[in-house]
């Protein structure tokens, strides 16, 4: 099973270098124990056995300095039917493997509730977990059963699902191995796990580190969600989240990709970050609409991974 983040002399290590003091060449990878070495930008280090990427980069939810970095209404408009779209197809994929009648689903981040929504329309007994109390209350005002918090520790004790499931949400959490490990704790003998999540395979990743070594830094820090009060703090290639949860008693079943982008909402989804110019998001909209018949052939930029509990551990 893999090892948690450790320093040479046996410390827990941590991606937050700016808290710890702790050296990022001291760093360990939470996929294959390889060291983590710093990329071009100094709040960017990449596993140098496996490649998985990894970010310094700290959470602020509620913190007042980044409150006002993404408008929200932008945000939604930008996203609310790629989601809904998303979730859609995920759910189409997960009916294969398991009967949703009365099967418990748990939305970890389940935000405004709209996963919530198109799984109880499938049978499935639904409750979330948020952390931002802000949008979790509209969820909870459909009737959800909504928990305030972070995954695992503020969900009731001892409660197991049948389904618990990541929507663009696992590559915000700081401590991926315990959150793996808590995976398996929290499902059921016969349950399933499932992962959605930006991939650094993906075309728009790969051309956003091409840039960046070519000077240009703001399309890796936007994917990065840099300034964000939740930013990227992981990057994952499919095989790398497949090794990962394999250490902690969790077996691939399934894998597909989804939509990263729509034409509808894609300017909305372009302004949000306040830190966005009109020109810098023209020239990045002009470059999709003119890139749009070519990269529904190209890698997918959301990888979508299921994965059934071991009994046994390794």
């Amino acid at each position: 099973m893999m090892g948690e983040l450790k320093t040479p002399d046996g410390r827990a290590a941590t991606a937050d270098t700016t808290r710890t003091g702790i050296p990022t060449e001291a760093m360990l990878c939470p996929v294959c124990d390889g060291a983590m070495a710093n990329m071009r930008c100094t709040w960017l280090l990449r596993c140098r056995t496996c490649g998985f990427r990894r970010s310094t980069l700290a959470m602020a939810i509620g913190d007042d300095r980044t409150a006002g970095s993404i408008n929200e209404d932008l945000r939604v408009a930008g996203l609310e039917r790629l989601r809904r779209d998303n979730f859609e197809r995920l759910l189409d994929r997960l009916c294969r493997q398991i009967e949703p009648h009365g099967a418990n689903l748990l939305d970890i981040g389940c935000a405004r509730g709209w996963f919530l929504e198109a799984a109880a329309r499938r049978g499935f007994r639904v409750a979330g977990l948020e952390p931002n109390p802000h949008v979790a209350i509209q969820a909870t005002a459909a009737g959800h059963t909504v928990w305030r918090g972070f995954f695992p520790c503020h969900l009731p004790a001892y409660r197991r699902f049948d389904v618990p499931v990541f929507n663009d949400v696992f590559e915000h959490l700081p401590d991926i191995v315990g959150a793996a490990r808590a995976c398996h704790a929290r499902l059921m003998p016969s349950g399933l796990l499932v992962v959605n999540l930006p991939s650094s395979r993906g075309v728009f990743y790969r051309l956003a580190e091409m840039l960046d070594r070519a000077g240009v830094s703001s399309p890796l820090e936007r994917l990065w969600q840099k300034g964000f009060p939740s930013p990227h703090l992981s990057y994952f290639e499919p095989d790398q989240l497949r090794r990962l949860m394999k250490g902690h008693g969790l077996v691939e079943i399934d894998r597909s990709t989804l939509r990263s982008i729509r034409i509808d909402g894609l300017w909305e989804r372009l302004r949000y970050a306040r830190s966005s110019t009109p020109t810098g998001a023209a020239a990045v909209w002009l470059g999709v609409m003119a890139a749009a018949p070519v990269l529904r052939h190209l890698p997918g930029d959301i990888s979508l991974q299921i994965f059934r509990r071991k009994d046994r551990l390794p």
